[in-house]
């Protein structure tokens, strides 16, 4: 039977006339661009060229009516074989590190850091940022290999789809975090904020201690001698972005006025400041207009975390008010001069969903008494207590009168990422590369495919996260959306990237331990066998995989959408969806400490209600 073969990008096809035939396959040495080496593969003058390829590459029997099923099947296999082989590799590491720390243990590490930083030694790798893509990068880094160094105003990692939770007592703030130094007990951290950044002389500036920041994201004003130098050898940029502390398409937006919900201490204050507007309805002398004014609570934005806050307040204020239990509540006699609207300007609530559970999202939370104004925009905020909204069909504005407005609506980038993206368009425009300017005007900082930062030259920085985005062949951008899952694995990747030495500063990274295919007579070195088994000769582009999207709506109710890639599985809404919802949440937390501390917090909050004091 003729057969001809050929490889092509990813995928190997073969036409066989007669009969459909797949070959068995075994390692070897290919290129991830597909583009096979004809020496390595033709071995002997054996023209097998397919039991040559590597196990991850998949045969494509060639079907012109099936092509774009199977390709796309072809990718997906790809790319969960890779995640396989990544997460056996980061086991292994993870117990070697366990082995070392008694080691270690023995040999105390200087008081101050910088002290061996600055020793000729390994590579210095600086991180920027504790968030969900600087925390995975740290959980991998291969510290054997590398000095790290963590530069964040927190010290710690936040599970934040947890936020909202933690926001009206469900969870306990401390039970959702994780000490930076827990995280990887052999990297180094400096509690400081990063201001500067020199890409040519590889250093960045920083201001030590906790960073404190006024209504125009400028640090307060400190010494001189506070701020300081940093060098590093390979920098990874994963600071993150922050909420929309200002608008001028929306006069008094400001952090005066309303309340955030990114960080620990905005879920403190959350907290504190709806328990406070509870105590000052319940004083004397106030009419009932004047109560329901401070028991109105305005939610703006109706994605993930406006929506699931919304559920989290609703079952709060239910449990407090009586609404759901029969006990006698704290605060009962308030039961029916409460109100939560949630204001959100696209024509449904959760619009990344499908439409059935968008459908069902808002029916779960109009049933926990929640008021769900779509379409609605924000024209204006007047003071802590009042704001203008316009309806964008009919043009009506309202004011509504609030005690509280929590602004869950869009975020911006920090000011080093502002910083950091001038000077990039800067040398960009230097070079005449012009299209990432587009891709940074929106706040973005432009990296390949690699998450290499362009215009920053030999490839020492790397930007992940919500700051980054990738500019693909022709100039072209590709965002990925900023949520958690996308962070934590580029985190991971460009992590990956490092300990397996791929070389950073050619356009393509190949790696720097491969010795080169064997002869006959040669053995493969163990460096090499390791290489081939764990990763490619060429480093392969970062992939998302989207394993889909979880959204609590209130009254043990959510929301499950599961996917693998570009297929959906399955979706799930109601009581089962909330199963599932804390099963994964459980699964994902980053310790079996933070696991059983969300348990407890959970059955506590059964068992023994609410806690309405204010600390």
């Amino acid at each position: 039977t003729a057969r001809r073969i050929q490889a092509s990008d990813d995928i190997v096809s073969v036409e066989n006339k007669t009969e459909e035939v797949i070959p068995t396959m075994r390692f070897n040495d290919t290129d991830t661009d597909g583009s096979d080496d004809d020496e390595s593969l033709m071995r002997d003058n054996d023209c097998s060229i397919v039991n040559e390829l590597e196990l991850r590459k998949f045969v494509k029997i060639v079907n012109k009516e099936d092509r774009g099923i199977v390709e796309e099947g072809i990718d997906l296999a790809e790319i969960l074989f890779d995640k396989i082989i990544d997460t056996a590799d980061d086991a292994l590491l993870m117990m070697r590190r366990k082995m070392k720390e008694s080691d270690a243990i023995q040999e105390p590490r200087a008081a101050d850091v910088l002290n061996e930083w600055y020793d000729e030694g390994q590579p210095r790798v600086l991180v920027i940022g504790t968030g969900w893509a600087g925390h995975a990068c740290i959980k991998v880094l291969d510290t054997s290999q590398f000095r790290v160094l963590v530069i964040s105003p927190s010290n710690h990692f936040v599970f934040t789809p947890m936020l909202a939770s933690t926001s009206v007592g469900t969870i306990e703030s401390r039970s959702i975090v994780e000490s930076t130094r827990d995280s990887n007990p052999f990297v180094r951290y400096i509690e400081g904020k990063a201001l500067d950044i020199n890409t040519a002389d590889k250093t960045f500036k920083v201001k030590l201690g906790k960073d404190e920041l006024t209504n125009d994201r400028e640090a307060i004003c400190i010494e001189e001698n506070e701020i300081i130098d940093i060098p590093y050898d390979i920098a990874i940029y994963s600071a993150g972005v922050g909420p929309v502390l200002s608008s001028k398409n929306i006069p008094g937006l400001s952090k005066e006025n309303v309340y955030f919900l990114k960080s620990v201490d905005d879920a403190k204050r959350l907290r504190s400041g709806v328990i406070d507007l509870l105590e000052n309805a319940s004083q004397p002398g106030r009419t009932d207009k004047e109560r329901r004014q401070l028991l109105t609570f305005v939610v703006v934005g109706g994605g993930p975390t406006g929506v699931e806050y919304c559920g989290e307040l609703a079952d709060f204020i239910n449990d407090v008010t009586g609404k759901r239990k029969s006990r006698l509540a704290p605060f009962a006699s308030l039961a029916k001069l409460t109100k939560i609207i949630l204001v959100q300007g696209a024509p449904d609530v959760l619009p990344a969903f499908d439409a059935n559970l968008r459908q069902s999202a808002r029916e779960s939370l109009e049933g926990e008494g929640v008021t769900v104004r779509t379409n609605t925009k924000v024209k204006h905020i007047i003071g802590k207590e009042k704001l203008v909204v316009v309806g964008k069909e009919d043009g009506v504005e309202d004011t509504i009168d609030c005690g509280v407005i929590v602004w869950a609506a869009g975020t911006m980038p920090l000011q080093l990422t502002e910083t950091l993206i001038a000077n990039i368009d800067s040398t960009c425009r230097e070079k005449g590369l012009a299209e990432p300017s587009s891709l940074s005007s929106r706040g973005r900082i432009p990296v390949d495919k690699w998450q290499r930062v362009i215009g920053v030259p030999d490839g020492s920085m790397l930007a992940i996260g919500d700051a980054s985005g990738t500019v693909v062949e022709g100039g072209e951008a590709k965002l990925l959306p900023q949520t958690a899952q996308v962070a934590a694995q580029q985190g991971a990747y460009v992590a990956r990237l490092l300990n397996r030495q791929y070389n950073l500063n050619v356009e393509n990274p190949k790696n720097m331990l491969y010795l080169g295919p064997p002869t006959k007579n040669q053995a493969k070195g163990r460096e090499s066998v390791n290489i081939e088994v764990r990763g490619r000769l060429e480093a392969k582009p970062f992939q998302f995989l989207n394993l889909g999207q979880l959204a609590y709506t209130g009254g043990g109710e959510a929301l499950s959408q599961v996917e693998l890639g570009d297929k959906k599985l399955f979706s799930q809404a109601g009581s089962t969806g909330f199963l599932l919802w804390r099963s994964v949440y459980i699964v994902k937390q980053v310790s079996t400490k933070t696991r059983l501390l969300v348990l407890f917090d959970w059955f506590k909050t059964q068992i023994f209600g609410r806690d309405v004091t204010r600390m």
